[in-house]
């Protein structure tokens, strides 16, 4: 294996793995299939005139995966949580604007949200801290 070689294929090899972590649309992980596919070729002596289009089929393929699949696989290496207003209002005190018939309407920091009491909670009335 020549150095060239060598070097190709570590550089495919990091292109996969940040292909993880960087939304590329799958570009990276089509690129270090189409070397690894062109390199190995060329190892058993194909001619260029066939294993760049093998490549180039192979790193289409590869970009239709990722664009199918890749959000799914990205999510379960590297998850994230999205954080929401909801998540913030948790432990805020607000004011009861109204009471409708299943829900509350509170008022947190200017805005109105609405709202359910939690079960077995006493009744509130307009006008409550809650």
């Amino acid at each position: 294996m020549s150095n060239q070689t060598l070097i190709l294929l570590i550089l495919a090899l990091v292109a996969l793995v940040l292909d993880i972590f960087v939304p590329s649309g799958g570009v990276l992980s089509g690129a270090a299939i189409a070397v690894v596919i062109e390199r190995a070729l060329a190892a058993a002596g194909v001619a260029a005139v066939v294993r760049i289009p093998l490549a180039a089929v192979g790193m289409v393929i590869t970009v239709v995966i990722a664009i199918r699949f890749g959000e799914r696989i990205s999510e379960r290496f590297a998850p994230l949580k999205a954080r929401t207003n909801a998540d913030r209002l948790r432990g805020l005190v607000g004011r009861v604007h109204r009471v409708d018939a299943e829900a509350l309407v509170v008022e947190l920091e200017g805005d109105l949200w609405n709202a359910r009491l939690a079960e077995g909670a006493a009744p509130v009335q307009a006008g409550q801290r809650v």
